[in-house]
């Protein structure tokens, strides 16, 4: 049971593949005894992914691809504070099943009572209205007494009297609460840079990220210390960095409503491949978020510098708003709503434990940095039946930069799966910011199409740090990191970035982040990739299929010696219409049972490595 997973009527289970899952196609699951029916199917109805996922194979003709494997069912129609036993069994091809799963015995909530409902309180939903003090005085009120996520309710509704669109500027959220958005409800942020006050929003890291002011406005959504908030000063006291856990419990937001940050200009909605529409926003940068921005707009031109400053960089890289930005919190779930339109970040949990985001919609393309779900120096983190449509990278991990971050705190253990990633700079990624090490992080089981990138690992030499334990196994890609046109249900599609199915590279660009170099360089090790496809659909254009490069020890600014990526391994892989791999500074680390067709016969450069081992690979190196 993933943190907070449950209300009154339902419970979403998640399990853990079997050592030898070669022969499973699906899982039934058992309530009481009693099979309720099997995975696959129970996503079809319960996740947005789901629809996705079955037009990525219905398009596959030729069966290349990996076939994913549905391990989460969403049980519902139960009654509340009831006790229920559930049990899995994997299936096979034939029908057959295993034996039972140790049983899991939960209890359903009892039904909320206590429910702020913002529109009978005055709220106006008709997107017009700033409903900020009374939607916080909701939350302030809701929370004062609860001692459960279940104590009581803040509901934004679609209400039929004062409509759907509620408008707000920045809103904190306080323990032991749940906020839902109701279906056809859409919770959206205010333009005025002043209804995102700075003195309440926070500064990423210990450091400062630049040298003008690395003060952030509060998210549309927050969960923030007052204690520790930014205050009125500048580069003074750095009183917005708040490293502690466990200051906020037992968050819940749900519904299936949407949260809108306003941040861009929208353009014409696009089709998807299942022929529904995709909003589309302005990509925005520094350079002309004047014309495209919209809240993004006004909270740079409130900073007052000047266009191509460098004082307007590094505001733009630290004024904009996020989404939701989810600190110190211990427990939360983030289930069921569309994320749409951030001025910056998509959700982010940063310092937080037992985190679950699931069965959301996140479609933010082309917002500038508009990355799907983030976690910074964060631990146990659930990302699952997701339908990420992302302006920059799908799913992020982060942990800070240089000697300030060597000891930690670790970004770890997140599990990642049954996730479709559509477009976004990359679909599971670590780093740039690996300071603390990011690791044991489990991805399977998603489909990737359009990204930029696939698995993407990127940090600077000084960052220091890095991933490590970090197992990438059962996925399907196609079209990532070419600019290739393809047909995807009916419908032609192609990217607008090159990259790389595969990277492990130290040539990022720490940008204007001003921190203690690492004794010792940033490093990716022990990383395992199995059971994976990629089909680039054509060799006209795309990077290399694997792209390794470590630190060569040509930096006078560093003391530290050259270093090397090691002990990764790639284990029955298949690859088709890619670029052959470039791979610099690699050791102890092993390619077997890969299969590259439809390609170039010559698919390997290897430079200044050692160690490396390639085991039935056609082409051979």
């Amino acid at each position: 049971m993933p943190p907070l997973a449950y209300d009154d009527t339902s419970v979403a289970l998640v399990w853990k593949k079997p050592t030898d899952y070669s022969k499973v196609t699906d899982y039934n699951v058992y309530m009481n005894g009693v099979k309720l029916g099997g995975a696959a199917a129970n996503n079809t109805t319960n996740s947005p992914a789901k629809p996705y996922i079955d037009q990525f194979y219905a398009d596959d003709t030729a069966g290349f691809h990996t076939k994913v494997t549905f391990h989460n069912f969403k049980v519902t129609g139960l009654s509340p504070n009831t006790s229920y036993t559930f049990t899995v069994r994997s299936v096979d091809a034939s029908g057959n099943e295993s034996a039972d799963s140790a049983a899991l015995v939960h209890k359903t909530a009892t039904t909320i009572t206590n429910i702020y409902n913002v529109a009978t309180l005055g709220a106006k939903g008709d997107g017009s209205t700033l409903n900020t003090t009374i939607i916080q005085q909701a939350i302030d009120n809701c929370s004062a007494s609860s001692t459960s996520a279940y104590g009581c309710k803040v509901l934004i509704p679609a209400d039929s009297a004062t409509g759907k669109i509620f408008l707000t500027g920045a809103l904190f959220l306080k323990s032991n609460m749940t906020l839902e958005i109701a279906d056809g409800a859409t919770l959206r942020g205010s333009t005025a840079a002043a209804d995102y006050p700075l003195e309440k929003g926070y500064q990423l890291y210990k450091y400062f990220t630049n040298s003008t002011d690395d003060r952030r406005p509060p998210s549309l959504l927050n969960a923030l210390n007052p204690a520790r908030m930014n205050g009125s000063t500048a580069l003074t006291d750095h009183n917005g960095y708040d490293e502690a856990r466990g200051t906020f419990t037992n968050i819940r937001v749900v519904g299936t409503g949407t949260l809108d940050g306003n941040g861009w200009v929208r353009l014409s909605d696009a089709t998807d491949e299942l022929g529904k529409a995709l909003p589309q926003f302005e990509g925005g940068s520094a350079s002309n978020v004047a014309s495209k921005g919209l809240l993004a707009k006004n909270q740079l031109a409130a900073t007052g510098a000047t266009v191509g400053s460098t004082a307007h960089s590094n505001y733009y890289s630290n004024r904009r708003s996020s989404l939701a930005t989810f600190r110190g919190v211990r427990n939360i779930y983030v289930g069921g709503l569309r994320v749409i339109n951030p001025a910056y970040h998509g959700v982010m949990f940063l310092e937080s434990e037992n985190m679950v985001f699931a069965n959301t919609i996140t479609q933010s393309f082309d917002v500038n940095n508009g990355d799907g779900v983030e976690f910074g120096n964060s631990d146990n983190a659930f990302v699952f039946n997701n339908f990420v449509d992302s302006g920059d990278d799908c799913v992020n991990f982060a942990a800070g930069q240089g000697a300030d971050y060597a000891s930690g705190p670790a970004q770890q253990n997140a599990w990642i799966f049954n996730n479709y990633m559509r477009e976004g700079h990359g679909g599971v990624v670590a780093g740039s910011h690996t300071g603390g090490w990011i690791q044991d992080i489990l991805a399977e089981d998603n489909v990737m199409f359009l990204t930029d990138n696939g698995l993407r690992m990127k940090s600077t030499p000084a960052t220091g740090g890095g991933a490590r334990r970090v197992v990438f196994r059962d996925n399907a890609m196609r079209n990532v990191g070419t600019k290739n046109t393809v047909t995807a249900g009916g419908r032609s599609f192609s990217n607008n970035t090159e990259g790389n199915p595969f990277i492990f590279t130290l040539a990022y660009t720490a940008g204007s982040n001003v921190f203690t170099n690492a004794s010792t360089a940033a490093q990716f090790r022990d990383i395992t990739i199995k059971n994976v496809t990629v089909d680039g659909s054509s060799t006209s254009s795309g990077g290399e299929m694997i792209q390794v490069d470590a630190y060569d020890g040509s930096d006078s600014s560093l003391t530290f010696a050259a270093s090397y990526h090691e002990n990764i391994s790639f284990d029955t892989v298949k690859f088709k219409y890619v670029k052959a791999a470039s791979i610099d500074r690699l050791k102890n680390s092993s390619f077997s049972n890969v299969t590259i067709t439809n390609s170039s016969a010559t698919m390997w450069s290897v430079t200044n490595s050692t160690g490396v081992t390639f085991t039935n690979v056609t082409p051979a190196p």
